[in-house]
């Protein structure tokens, strides 16, 4: 569901009420922002079959911003992220990703698609390395990405977390090449996850959590 749109819709309305200042309309219900983050987060679902049709940039532009205000131990931001919508691109990495050892059993399982599964869009997630890093880059690229993923369904769309298809780039020379030549990564730039994404050709049910796992200790 487009929570985020809804929302942006109805601070709109509310906000050309005023400024024409029409007696006869009704005042607007205040919004409930928590009930909408909260829906958000516990209806979001991993989505791997996409439509054709591509990401509008503005929303490809707000997913980016969304993801690079995550949290960061120290507010360090160690993270390179590249969000990637030229096919042509993805499907000569995909080539050397399907040459390794983990893309062979894959090619089989995608059924004549690329790696990215034809994704529309495929946000790249990597950690910097080096002395300017702290030692939990990779969990605040988990938190970037998780941002990625809630924004990509507060708009509508279908996306998901996947560590695979970074673990194929990181054992192909060629592929870990390429990656950085054509996606602009630094050196420092070690690749921990991808996200594809793009308009859902499925709707996957919610699966229930184990709520025994967490609990409030008083």
């Amino acid at each position: 569901m487009k929570v985020l749109k809804k929302l942006l819709i109805v601070v709109g309305v509310v906000s050309l009420t005023s400024c024409n200042q029409q007696p006869n309309v009704a005042p607007q219900e205040p919004v409930d922002s928590s009930a909408i983050v909260i829906e958000n987060i516990m209806t979001r679902v991993s989505v791997r079959q996409f439509t054709s049709e591509p990401i509008a940039k503005t929303d490809l532009q707000v997913i980016l911003k969304a993801g690079l205000q995550a949290p960061s131990a120290m507010n360090a931001q160690d993270w390179q992220v590249r969000i990637v919508t030229n096919q042509e691109m993805l499907n000569t990495l995909s080539g050397f990703m399907l040459k390794t050892e983990m893309g062979k059993g894959m090619a089989e399982r995608l059924g004549g698609k690329n790696a990215f599964a034809n994704a529309p869009a495929v946000a790249f997630v990597a950690a910097e390395t080096g002395d300017k890093a702290t030692a939990y880059n990779r969990e605040d690229t988990a938190l970037l990405s998780e941002n990625i993923l809630l924004t990509a369904h507060a708009l509508g769309l279908g996306a998901t977390y996947q560590a695979a298809p970074a673990r194929m780039i990181n054992d192909s020379a060629e592929a870990k090449d390429y990656l950085k030549a054509a996606f602009g990564f630094p050196d420092n730039a070690e690749l921990i996850n991808i996200i594809i994404m793009g308009h859902p050709a499925e709707n996957p049910a919610v699966k229930d959590r184990d709520q025994s796992k967490g609990r409030i200790i008083e």
